[in-house]
């Protein structure tokens, strides 16, 4: 369900970024589906997911995996464009990808599923580049160095993937419960790579209009990826909070985990929470997800305004 994630992780997009139960599917599989695994995100994480059933189909058809929601997937050749070091355990892949997957990224959010071969497992990982730059375009992931993610985080410029098209329901900022606040004030939530989401979100001009602030949490300033983003999301109108929850006495910003920062600014009055009219984008740890939420529930914003992205 951080930051796919889905920036993302391990065999994970975005952690506990959906908007069933934090760390669980948010429907069970179809009867008959084969194989349930347990989907567990990394740092920003991001994506607590289903695990896949594979039907298999005579020899002369494509195979195709089926996902969690019953739906058959349907995997495109892609090719990596570039991939650098985003931040410390952290990588930035940039992948041409077909309009098959392209076309369907329309909102911050969405993720694809990935990997090397046929017949191998897929992944989930959040798309970071904001959707709407068209069909066949760059696609971009923040990934982290995993033995699990090796196989996409050592890849070259030139080297072959597999995509799904892009999925998932995103960051969906026009549900039932924003427009019927008329939310127009919005707090973003971000641990580790689970920033993915929140760069697609704040890029696509979704939240033009709106007063917004990031609180993005880090182990150490080293691992911050997007730092360099950061005064053009300011530009935007994004109040940026980065903090460490470890790190050395240079560090100069906050300290702590996002969950208890936001709480401190809260309880002395320096809050930017106005209940009526708020909404919050979380990605991360499934624990800082619920931590967040408790926070909300003592200020009067109700569950279904702490959007997921899965």
């Amino acid at each position: 369900m951080a930051s796919l994630a889905f920036a993302v992780t391990s065999r994970v997009v975005p952690q506990a970024c959906h908007t069933g139960a934090p760390g669980k599917p948010a429907h069970q599989p179809p009867a008959g589906a084969a194989t349930w695994g347990k989907l567990a995100a990394s740092s920003g994480g991001l994506l607590a997911a289903a695990a896949l059933a594979v039907r298999r189909r005579p020899a002369c058809r494509q195979r195709v995996q089926r996902n969690g929601w019953g739906d058959d997937v349907t995997f495109h050749d892609a090719s990596v464009v570039a991939n650098v070091e985003a931040a410390e355990g952290l990588r930035l892949i940039s992948i041409e990808a077909p309009p098959d997957v392209s076309e369907p990224f329309q909102r911050a959010g969405q993720f694809v599923q990935a990997k090397p071969s046929a017949d191998a497992k897929a992944s989930f990982y959040a798309i970071s580049s904001p959707p709407g730059a068209g069909p066949g375009s760059q696609l971009e992931f923040l990934i982290k160095n995993a033995d699990s993610n090796a196989w996409i985080t050592g890849a070259s410029a030139g080297d072959l993937v597999q995509l799904s098209p892009a999925m998932g329901r995103g960051f969906d900022l026009k549900c039932e419960a924003w427009e019927k606040a008329s939310v127009n004030q919005v707090s973003l939530f971000a641990t580790g790579s689970g920033i993915a989401p929140m760069r697609a979100a704040i890029e696509s001009e979704a939240l033009a209009g709106k007063v917004c602030r990031l609180y993005y949490g880090a182990r150490s300033e080293s691992g911050m990826a997007y730092a360099d983003r950061f005064d053009s999301w300011r530009k935007k109108g994004i109040e940026v909070v980065p903090l460490l929850s470890q790190g050395d006495n240079n560090w100069a910003g906050r300290r702590g985990y996002v969950q208890d920062v936001m709480k401190e600014d809260e309880e002395r009055g320096e809050g930017f929470v106005l209940a009526a009219r708020h909404g919050a984008l979380l990605c991360g740890q499934k624990e800082m997800v619920a931590a967040v939420r408790n926070v909300y529930s003592d200020l009067g914003v109700p569950e279904d305004r702490t959007l997921l992205n899965f």
